[in-house]
């Protein structure tokens, strides 16, 4: 080791000496100089006049020399708004504060940084929308006296070079909506201080839901001031969702305001479960696009572009705040393709089968989301150019006028072309412990064969389709809903051919029927089906049916009476065949009564004269009227009805009925009773 190296450290531990001395005497002098009750009180005294809220220190203070010269303080405590629920706006278990030197030795603390480790900080909002954390200094009116004070220097000490942020609780109250305040656990929150603003970096859990927020804010100085814009650029994620927003708080407006480009997705369920019970069947990826504009409690989106599982609706809305609050929003869409979102079977009903015989009950059990309605006024237009659902032909000029209020839903008109023609409907539900539910429907001019095909049914061609309905229900699931149908259901259709296979309701009913009646026929056999009428007064779920349910063919008519029971989702009914004279089909090879009887979906036909006879007698229109004469006329006329699609339709009859043989024009018979229509029966099966 030569000369030079030992001179060096000998100069370096010389140094070193020094630097010790310089930190031991420059600690020892602000130890004396400001010993920690002098510098409690002069924090105490600029935070409350900068504030004008009560500050103090609990615990006990030190001095922290390095890496800076900072003082450590245990159990801070600043006081909250006047109104406030509690004394505390903040409670703070342990700070350290980095202080400037030179304003220091003046008398003046400046604070460069600040560490915070566990702090309960209570944000809240008085009845009329005032927030605790607006500061007013002491002797001024508002927070944006903050940055004027004295010198001019307390809006400086206002601009932090860095905050940290360790185990903190943040819970916010709001005395305009009474109820269980917000709270959210915050692990993290870095703040640090550049040409721009500052940077921020935070992570917090909310509802069991970790979120981290990352991006860029304008100066604190800003932020606390009462007039100007203060700028963020900010990003927040969780698992499965991403919300960007952009703009700029307009400070000194009253209420509050702020403008923001709002960019938002969520992809995965578990970004949704805390806040909404049926987060599973959402579908995903949602996106949210907008330019928003807030003030106050109200929110307007403008434009506004909503997209889930691919499908966008583009338009605006405005939320308002408050008990309830209320949504109007103005939504328009091309196309939407529901058909790759929806399962099979949601056009027709949850928990409904989807074909053939034995496949299923008509109606199921699936609990329908009657219970998921929020308590909120809304009031929602859309136009959909076309939509497609499962098992349905595309809809058409959709248009619907949702209109929600605490308790009950209206969707009134809801209307779209279907099958090449029309449907105007309405619904209204009231959610409760049995919620209710009353649907008003009228369809025209629809195609049978489109209808059919959309369901996968290709045995079915031409015809065209009627609908009207007026029913009220209760009930949560599908099959409580047609258990409790009241009201009237009518459903026509003409100029229909039918395949082997084609009727959905009671597999191949009517080819069957035709075969039983007319062994002859030949199994194979296309029918032309000139009309069918279902027209079906419904009380509790079960439908008596007294000739209301007809059909002609190119061949016979069939007209039946009876009882479909939608409880149990069965049906009884005592079909009368009758031919068409002009076709030369001879009446003595047809079947006189046929008996259908079992679930509404694959129903049994068979010839039993005991099981007919018991069931005419039990059912039918003399259940109805409380007499056998509508029983026996329909069943038990002297021929049967040539148009019995007419008297279904209208209840009238297409024509009166030939007087008996030596019966006087004019002359009224007497009303058939249960005797005569044994005898009738008992006749029709010798």
């Amino acid at each position: 080791m030569g000369p030079s190296t030992s001179c060096w450290k000998k100069r370096l531990i010389v140094a070193a000496a020094v630097l010790a001395l310089l930190i031991g005497g420059g600690y020892a002098a602000l130890v004396v100089a400001f010993p920690p009750e002098r510098i409690a009180a002069l924090a105490g005294d600029q935070v409350s006049a900068r504030t004008g809220r009560d500050f103090r220190i609990d615990g006990k203070l030190s001095w922290r020399v390095l890496p800076r010269i900072a003082v450590v303080a245990d159990r801070l405590v600043l006081g909250n708004a006047p109104w406030g629920s509690r004394k505390e706006m903040a409670l703070v278990r342990r700070a350290a504060f980095e202080l400037e030197l030179w304003p220091l030795l003046r008398g003046d603390i400046r604070i460069g940084s600040v560490e915070l480790d566990g702090v309960d900080l209570l944000l809240e909002v008085d009845r009329n929308g005032e927030g605790n954390w607006v500061l007013a200094p002491a002797g001024q009116g508002s927070a944006g006296s903050a940055g004027s004070a004295g010198d001019g220097s307390g809006s400086r000490s206002f601009e932090l070079e860095a905050l940290r942020l360790r185990d903190a609780v943040v819970t916010y109250r709001d005395a305009r909506n009474p109820g269980a305040p917000h709270t959210l656990a915050l692990g993290k929150f870095d703040l640090d201080r550049n040409a721009a603003g500052n940077r921020v970096d935070a992570q917090w859990t909310l509802q069991k839901q970790d979120w981290r927020a990352a991006g860029q804010i304008g100066p604190i100085a800003g932020l606390l001031a009462d007039a100007g814009e203060w700028p963020f650029d900010l990003e927040l994620t969780t698992s499965g969702a991403r919300i960007a927003a952009k703009g700029q708080l307009l400070r000194g407006s009253a209420p509050p305001a702020a403008r923001l480009s709002l960019d938002a997705k969520v992809d995965k369920p578990a970004a949704l479960a805390p806040w909404l019970a049926a987060a599973e069947r959402v579908p995903l990826p949602i996106e949210l696009k907008s330019a928003i504009a807030a003030s106050g409690d109200s929110v307007r989106a403008d434009p506004l572009t909503l997209s889930a599982a691919g499908q966008t609706l583009a338009g605006r809305a405005t939320w308002r705040g408050g008990d309830p609050w209320r949504l109007d929003a103005s939504l328009k869409a091309g196309t939407i393709d529901l058909a790759g979102v929806l399962p099979k079977g949601a056009a027709r009903g949850s928990g409904a089968a989807t074909s053939g015989a034995g496949a299923g009950p008509l109606f199921g059990d699936d609990k329908l989301p009657f219970d998921d309605l929020p308590k909120a006024i809304a009031r929602v237009d859309l136009h959909v150019d076309q939509l497609r659902l499962p098992d349905l032909p595309p809809l058409s000029a959709v248009t619907a006028k949702m209109n929600l209020e605490p308790g009950v839903l209206r969707v009134d008109p809801l209307a779209f072309g279907i099958a090449g023609g029309k449907l105007q409907a309405g619904v209204t539900l009231r959610p409760g412990a049995v919620p209710k539910l009353e649907l008003k429907a009228d369809a025209s001019g629809l195609s049978a064969e489109v209808l059919a095909r959309a369901a996968g049914r290709s045995q079915v061609g031409g015809g065209r389709v009627q609908l009207a309905t007026a029913l009220a229900m209760s009930g949560s699931t599908p099959r409580t809903l047609a258990a409790s149908a009241t009201g009237d259901l009518l459903l026509s259709v003409k100029d229909m051919t039918l395949a082997e296979g084609a009727l959905p309701i009671g597999s191949n009913l009517l080819p069957r029927l035709l075969q039983i009646v007319q062994p002859e026929r030949g199994a194979a056999k296309v029918t032309t089906v000139e009309c069918a009428v279902a027209r079906l007064p419904l009380k509790d779920g079960v439908a008596t049916v007294d000739r209301s349910i007809a059909a002609e063919t190119s061949e016979l008519t069939f007209s039946a009476s009876g009882r479909i029971d939608l409880r149990d989702q069965t049906l009884e009914l005592a079909i009368r065949p009758g031919t068409r004279k002009a076709l030369g089909v001879n009446p003595a090879q047809l079947a006189s009564l046929v008996v259908a009887k079992g679930p509404i979906r694959d129903p049994k036909l068979a010839l039993d004269a005991k099981g007919a006879a018991n069931l005419a007698l039990a059912i039918g229109a003399a259940a109805a009227t409380g007499g056998w004469s509508a029983l026996a006329s329909g069943l038990a006329g002297p021929a049967p009805d040539p148009h019995p699609c007419v008297f279904a339709l209208t209840g009238v009859e297409a024509k009166a009925p030939a007087a008996p043989a030596g019966a006087k024009p004019g002359q009224k018979q007497p009303p058939a009773g249960p005797e005569d229509l044994r005898k009738l029966l008992r006749g029709i099966f010798k």
